[in-house]
């Protein structure tokens, strides 16, 4: 009865809400303004899909928002009266509700002009756009704007009207890749992008002080004949100072500025030290003028550029050590500068071998005059506030896995940011956790961990080859030195001891693709103290030693990595790609013996394990993203290995794989083990995931997720103890697929996720059996006990 009583209760509240009126607050004379829409009078345009969508945006007032249809915002502010203090009515009025767009806001004229004058920034010169108003009943009503958009012009010609001056000769030495090409449709866009290239063009030759704002853009469009003339050029009341090309004179640095107090006023000309092609002033001696020979890429008598420019700033800040960092750059009078070009040379001729420097000096003088009339002089200052040297991090971590785990960690890192005085960052961080069982029937399975590591990070290649990999971007490249000791204890079975070495090649080579190369990667795992308990565990399930083998890996990896997501970008991708070799210079120097090739006593891996990840995401609107991820995984035993190290092998299900199914319980294969359940370790040498996920925005920080997942892992070679786990020609039969739906916490600095999923697609399950779709039964506990996954964690899965 009180079931009944419960649904009566909530079919009475769905009524009520959804016969709310949408109109109730909408004063007497006046109606709710729906939204806008756009008509076109004659012949649509080609791209007026683009175009409409644009239209819709630039109109105004926006109606009430909605979700999934309906205005719940309007219906809770219509749910209230006016507050008369900070109860239900104010929250409701003021905090959670929307007050109702209404017709008399809707500005008509002001609103068809700016749609106007948007066709015509767009090449439609004699567009129209009127408005009506389209009511619906008695409260509401919608604007509708009709476009006739008549003969869109095209570009006819570009005429560079440029003088004999070296200003006018640059620009006519500039027009290739312009941005105004002939034939194509006019529009104010692509003048705006013309304005822009030239001006970064003459920013890289010099032009320190000319923007976009110097040059103009004059549009003939008398012909009548649906195309236009343009003539570019330059304004004629422009400085002086823009009209010439600069060269740099002096760079200086202060790597210890102070924001809270000017100290570069406080700073004598006899306590700058020059460095090569700059100057630093540092008289506490906090950073060695070392670390920023690969920074400065603006030189002394070399023709400013903005790219210099821009990879200096970039470079600086990408050292890490610095919070602020500010350029401010002085023209110097031609009288100091002739002066204070003699006294500079002087100086790097007896401290450098700057060949150029030392040739423009010798030069007569009448050469000096006209260069210095036809040029301009340039000294740049940077200003570099640093952070703290010294910091100490504590972090807490939470988990909680679907094979019935929950854990917590505490990290404690302790970073020198400047050691020795190099901008090197010295990492030295502990950390330890526990986990433990919260459900199952094995043998106490909670474990705990302690690790330990040391890290060096240094702000360029170290490396016997002189040179290597200076690629010349705006991104710092750096070396990382790690060692590192881990402790894994499970309680009542084994205890597992990692030692690792690694030294790593870190860089950037554009905005969206980085590197990471390890020529060297050595790991030693070492098991201790096995106990009775787990060999009782190995009788029935054998396949568990290899969590426990002991393990010497000496290898090398690199990592690929391109990603190009960006807000506004509607189309997004992702791709990372790795290959890891082991044992292979390892193999041609050692000897094969009686028990293989072996290292200090002990057998080395030999593998090549390679991996790919590919996602796609789509931006179907403004809150919605489809993202779309495909994996692959592919490791090839050989030598000393009859399978991959088990660090190094393939795992599948879990909260960022295949969610309807419980972490590592998935495959190889077909293969299906029972007796380790909630001790999991279930892994391949082979691996194919897919994954479909369409995210919605629900209200404020909460999101929804629709998803599906499909795959499975898979060994390379037979084995007896996993019947049905190699991979064959019909792989695409052991696939186990999954969906469920998701709900995000998103409050930018930490998405908290949850996600519940369960099977569509059991591959253990004979042939015919393995779809489960009809088998599915919300309402039996059952069922839900052996099925349905509760996944929850931090961050999104992909």
């Amino acid at each position: 009865m009180r079931t009944n009583y419960s649904h009566i209760v909530l079919l009475i509240a769905g009524l009520c809400i959804c016969a709310c009126s949408t109109t109730r607050t909408v004063p007497e004379g006046d109606r709710l303004y729906t939204g806008s829409s756009i008509k076109w009078d004659g012949k649509k345009p080609g791209d007026y899909a683009t175009l409409t969508e644009n239209l819709e945006s630039s109109a105004r007032p926006k109606p009430n928002r909605k979700f999934l249809g309906m205005p719940v915002r309007l219906w809770l502010y219509n749910l209230g009266n006016e507050p008369k203090g900070k109860g239900l009515n104010y929250l409701l009025r003021n905090k959670w509700g929307e007050p109702p767009v209404l017709l008399s806001s809707a500005k008509r004229d002001y609103t068809s002009n700016v749609l106007q004058q948007y066709l015509v920034d767009n090449g439609f010169f004699q567009a129209d756009v009127v408005s009506d108003i389209k009511y619906k009943g008695k409260k509401k009503a919608s604007g509708v704007y009709t476009a006739t958009p008549n003969l869109r012009y095209i570009i006819k010609s570009v005429t560079y009207e440029t003088d004999s001056s070296q200003l006018g000769r640059t620009i006519a030495a500039s027009t290739d890749h312009s941005s105004l090409v002939v034939g194509k449709n006019y529009s104010l866009d692509s003048v705006k992008a013309e304005r822009e290239r030239l001006h970064n063009r003459l920013k890289e030759q010099g032009y320190y002080y000319f923007t976009a704002d110097h040059l103009l853009v004059e549009v003939d469009s008398t012909l009548n004949d649906g195309t236009v003339n343009m003539f570019v050029t330059v304004k004629k009341d422009i400085s002086p100072l823009a009209r010439k090309p600069y060269y740099m004179r002096k760079i200086t640095l202060f790597p210890n500025y102070s924001l809270d107090q000017d100290t570069s006023n406080r700073i004598h000309r006899g306590e700058v030290t020059l460095y090569r092609n700059f100057g630093v002033v540092d008289p506490e001696k906090k950073f060695r003028p070392l670390i920023f020979r690969r920074s400065v890429f603006l030189k002394p008598d070399s023709l400013y550029r903005l790219s210099n420019h821009d990879i200096t700033l970039q470079r600086l800040i990408g050292l890490g050590n610095f919070k602020f960092v500010k350029g401010q750059f002085r023209t110097v009078r031609d009288r100091d500068s002739s002066v204070n070009n003699r006294r500079d040379t002087t100086i790097r001729r007896d401290s450098s071998s700057n060949r150029n420097n030392f040739s423009i000096n010798r030069r007569d003088s009448s050469y000096r005059t006209r260069l210095l009339s036809d040029t301009g002089r340039l000294d740049a200052t940077f200003y570099l506030t640093p952070y703290p040297q010294y910091s100490l991090q504590a972090e807490l971590r939470g988990t909680s896995k679907s094979n019935n785990f929950v854990g917590s960690e505490v990290k404690v890192t302790q970073r020198n940011r400047n050691w020795r005085r190099a901008a090197n960052l010295l990492e030295v961080s502990v950390s330890g956790g526990m986990e433990w069982q919260t459900g199952g029937q094995l043998v106490s399975a909670n474990s705990y961990s302690l690790k330990g590591e040391v890290a060096l990070t240094v702000p360029r290649f170290i490396s016997p080859v002189r040179r290597l990999l200076n690629i010349r971007t705006p991104y710092v490249p750096r070396t990382r030195i790690s060692l590192s000791y881990e402790l894994f204890s499970r309680q009542n079975l084994y205890n597992l001891n990692a030692y690792t070495f690694q030294w790593q090649y870190l860089w950037r080579q554009t905005r969206f693709l980085e590197h990471n190369w390890a020529p060297v990667s050595i790991t030693y795992v070492l098991p201790t103290s096995t106990t009775p308990g787990y060999d009782s565990i190995l009788k029935v399930d054998p396949v568990q030693r290899r969590a426990i083998e002991k393990q010497f890996i000496l290898g090398a990896n690199y990592n690929i990595t391109y990603n190009n997501q960006e807000p506004n970008r509607i189309h997004s991708f992702y791709l990372n790609g790795n290959i890891d070799i082991s044992g292979n210079a390892a193999g041609l120097i050692v000897p094969k013996g009686d028990s293989g090739r072996t290292l200090f006593g002990s057998r080395f891996a030999q593998y090549v394990r390679l991996n790919g990840d590919v996602r796609h995401y789509w931006q179907l609107s403004k809150n919605n993203l489809w993202v779309n991820r495909f994996f692959a995984g592919y490791g090839l035993p050989y030598g000393n290995s009859r399978t991959l190290p088990f660090v190094k092998q393939f795992f599948t299900g879990g909260s960022s794989s295949l969610r309807g199914f419980r972490a590592r319980t998935l495959g190889p294969g077909t293969y299906r083990d029972t007796s380790s359940r909630y001790l999991a370790n279930e892994a391949g040498d082979i691996k194919l995931e897919f994954n479909s996920e369409l995210r919605i925005h629900l209200i404020s920080v909460i999101n929804g997720a629709l998803f599906v997942d499909a795959g499975n892992i898979w060994l390379q070679k037979s084995d007896t103890n996993r019947i049905g786990g190699q991979f064959s020609g019909h792989f695409l039969k052991d696939i186990a697929v999954d969906a469920g739906v998701g709900l995000r916490i998103d409050a930018s600095i930490i998405v908290v996720r949850l996600d519940l999923a369960f099977p569509l697609r059991k591959p253990w399950l004979p042939e015919n059996e393995r779809w489960v779709l009809k088998d599915v039964r919300f309402g039996d506990p059952d069922w839900r006990k052996d099925n349905l996954i509760l996944n929850i964690a931090i961050g999104y899965p992909f």
